[in-house]
């Protein structure tokens, strides 16, 4: 796997962690975009992966 790629995932599970836990404290506002980044971030890894496992398969 790519180190990039693996960074991307990473950085997507800390974010939503992150917001998850900034959301519950009280902190509503900067919860809901760490959480929105994390999404970003896993959606990035998600297509990346595709993109290698069908440039593989050629």
């Amino acid at each position: 796997m790519n180190p990039l790629t693996l960074a991307f995932a990473i950085l997507g599970l800390t974010g939503f962690a992150l917001g998850a836990v900034f959301s519950a404290t009280g902190k509503l506002e900067m919860g809901v975009i760490l959480m929105g980044l994390g999404l970003t971030f896993q959606v990035i890894s998600l297509v990346r992966l595709r993109r290698a496992r069908q440039q593989g398969k050629q």
